[in-house]
């Protein structure tokens, strides 16, 4: 009978244990249902607003309950795999680095006309909250031609690439060279949307990455692009020499344009164009960069 009554308690315990956290799940979402993120609607397998009943995954049980739960032999299990808990938040985007990067786009610092956002985005891991304040702030920005937002595979999903196109069409929108490469939570039909959507960009030099988009799109993508050279010359324009030179690690890098050789001997720029690992060429030993931060996947 006492072991009876021990496994009722238990259980009982439990049950109030894994209510607790749907209702602390519940008063959380209506206290930041302005900001819901892509992680969120994961979860529930909607958007929209989550009660009370809200059904929490394993990795939450597991994280509530610990040893209670889930004993040695069950975390010993093959099929367990760690999982990150972290749910970013709006405090996010507070984060002095966050808002200096915000702030400079809104400013048009001179540093963001080349910006490789591991300057600022040092993490791996940052969330979609931090790309979305990011996107906003490149959204008014008028002076960026060259952007790296590459291997930020928590914070670039579907929406952010998509949002990211969006910010590519706007008439007022500099942006020329984009390296998106090692991102691999896009769906293959969300890069096609991307590719279709490069026609009415000024994109005319990019990278993304092969085992992420099939060749047959690789393919459609450079045609689009390089007709896209016919709307502008700022890859070619030899007073943008100091930005055009800085656009390294594309499928073809603008410095090799043969317009451009007479005026990068003349400023002495000549010997990058034999620089491997600064042009970031597929035999190149390792990343290089002129302004600082990993540049990501080498094409």
């Amino acid at each position: 009978d006492d072991s009876h009554n021990e496994i009722i308690g238990a259980k009982e315990n439990t049950e109030k244990r894994l209510y607790a956290e749907r209702l602390r799940r519940a008063e959380r979402h209506e206290l930041f249902s302005d900001s819901s993120s892509d992680e969120e609607e994961e979860e529930t397998g909607q958007g929209g607003s989550k009660g009370p009943a809200a059904t929490l995954t394993e990795a939450e049980v597991r994280a509530i309950l610990g040893e209670d739960y889930y004993g040695s032999d069950h975390r010993s299990s093959s099929r367990w795999v760690r999982r990150s808990a972290r749910q970013p938040n709006r405090s996010a985007t507070d984060a002095k680095h966050v808002r200096k990067l915000v702030d400079k786009l809104h400013m048009n610092d001179a540093d963001m006309v080349v910006l490789k956002l591991k300057k600022y985005l040092s993490d791996p891991d940052t969330p979609t909250v931090v790309i979305n304040a990011m996107l906003e702030a490149l959204a008014k920005n008028t002076n960026c031609e060259a952007l790296y937002i590459q291997n930020f595979n928590e914070g670039v999903k579907d929406e952010q690439v998509m949002q990211l196109l969006s910010v590519l069409q706007r008439p007022e929108c500099r942006i020329w060279c984009l390296n998106i490469g090692e991102t691999y939570n896009v769906q293959h039909r969300t890069w096609e949307k991307f590719a279709r959507g490069l026609k009415k960009t000024k994109i005319t030099h990019m990278y993304a990455s092969e085992h992420t988009i099939s060749t047959a799109l690789k393919d459609y993508i450079r045609d689009v692009i390089r007709d896209n050279r016919k709307k502008h010359n700022m890859h070619v324009d030899p007073d943008n020499l100091d930005v055009i030179i800085q656009c390294t690690h594309c499928w073809w890098n603008p410095i090799n344009a043969k317009v451009l050789r007479p005026y990068l001997e003349n400023q002495g720029y000549e010997h990058l164009l034999f620089d491997k690992a600064l042009q970031g060429t597929k035999d190149a030993p390792q990343y290089s960069t002129f302004n600082g931060g990993h540049t990501g996947a080498i094409p």
